[in-house]
């Protein structure tokens, strides 16, 4: 990395894990916030968090595409500036709620005026060499997994300390000042190799997307890594309640195997990034959703607690590779002028799987023992590896483009 390249990356570094902890700092503790906002009984309280925790994926995956779009035409940069504006301004707004409606609905405006996460990933992958989008890719999906781990954890600490609205404005005030240093930092070097902006609209644009074949079989199996992964979060905590039995106890546990999984993500993504600009991404991917989807496997019929903690690591470290890996397919199979568009058309897409799986968990919970559920999501997973390992051809072609990378590098 050259100097300006360094200061750009640590810039989304930053801007990519303040925007996914401060998304995710309330989530565990989101019930109790209901209740002072005035949720009258259990069932209010439960309705208004699935709302609340729901909305921003749900507004996000209807604003991405337009958000990429207009960075295409206009400037990224400006793209993640205003979604780190947007993402602090709605945190600010967030201290000052009185009813769980009023959340709900800043909830989802967080999903739709934010986006942080694809407007980085669009800068980060207009700015990077060809040679190292991989590596890019994996470090930002590190940023992610850090954010995710340390958000519930220090949400939780803060909750007890300084309250929730203390702990919106804070964040909002972060929020704020890395969009300062983003606009005064962040330079884009390499716009004028752009060439003019196709004048297709976005349908056109979806259109010529999915007539790549390759990128269509990424995609499904992105939707189903996502399917498998996302689904685990429903059916997580009563798995783990027929182990230990008591609710605090389950509560703990939980927590502390959500840990270990993303700390495990967080360590293996810029692992499987390197990997994928030395080898074929086809290849990564059916190694790692089959690592993926045999250890969640083995989670169904642990014999006890304790070989969870062991299998949740092989699976943060397995599945970090899965979603990282289908956006760079996307990247490498994108021009320079369409790369936001396609970054937030495929982040809609994979909304798909990252929805159906908790919700597909939710309604069979209470009709298949947890172990089933666990056995359904590991398969999809090891089903999303076999449809790029049957389908997708020119693994060989790959491995010849990418050694011809590395000797043009001089690796």
């Amino acid at each position: 990395m050259n100097n300006r390249w360094k200061v750009n990356f640590r810039l989304l570094w930053g801007g990519h894990f303040l925007a996914v902890f401060s998304s995710m700092v309330i989530a565990p503790m989101l019930p109790f916030y209901m209740e002072e906002l005035g949720a009258e009984d259990q069932a209010s309280v439960l309705l208004w968090s699935g709302l609340s925790l729901a909305a921003p994926a749900v507004s996000a995956a209807l604003t991405a595409p337009l958000w990429g779009r207009l960075g295409d035409l206009t400037s990224r940069k400006w793209m993640v500036v205003r979604a780190l504006f947007g993402s602090s301004l709605v945190l600010a707004a967030m201290a000052f709620v009185d009813t769980p409606m009023q959340l709900f609905i800043l909830r989802f405006l967080q999903g739709a005026l934010g986006g942080v996460v694809d407007a980085v990933g669009a800068f980060a992958a207009s700015e990077a060499q060809k040679q190292e989008q991989g590596r890019v890719r994996g470090k930002l999906e590190g940023a992610l997994a850090a954010g995710s781990m340390l958000g519930p954890l220090l949400g939780g600490i803060a909750f007890g300390t300084i309250g929730f609205r203390s702990l919106f404005v804070l964040s909002s005030i972060l929020l704020a000042l890395w969009t300062v240093l983003s606009y005064i930092g962040l330079k884009e070097t390499r716009r004028e190799t752009i060439v003019a902006v196709q004048s297709a609209g976005m349908g056109k644009q979806f259109t010529l997307l999915l007539r790549e074949r390759k990128v269509i079989l990424f995609l499904i199996a992105g939707i189903l890594a996502n399917f498998g992964i996302h689904g685990l979060l429903t059916v997580l905590p009563l798995h783990v309640k027929t182990y230990v039995g008591d609710a605090s106890d389950t509560a703990v546990w939980v927590g502390i195997l959500q840990a270990i999984n993303w700390a495990a993500v967080w360590c293996a993504s810029s692992w499987w990034g390197s990997r994928n600009d030395s080898y074929p991404v086809e290849r990564n991917f059916i190694i790692a959703s089959a690592l993926c989807g045999v250890a969640i496997l083995l989670q169904a019929f642990a014999p006890s607690i304790y070989w969870l903690v062991i299998w949740r690591v092989l699976q943060g470290f397995a599945s970090s590779a899965l979603v990282q890996s289908v956006f760079l397919i996307v990247t490498r199979t994108s021009l320079a002028d369409q790369l936001g568009s396609r970054i937030g058309m495929t982040r809609s897409i994979l909304f798909f799987g990252q929805i159906a799986g908790p919700l597909v968990s939710g309604l069979s919970g209470n009709s298949i023992h947890t172990a089933m559920l666990f056995t359904l999501h590991g398969s999809v997973i090891i089903t999303s590896g076999l449809l790029i390992g049957l389908f997708v051809r020119g693994n060989k072609a790959s491995e010849r483009m990418h050694k011809q990378q590395k000797r043009e590098a001089g690796l």
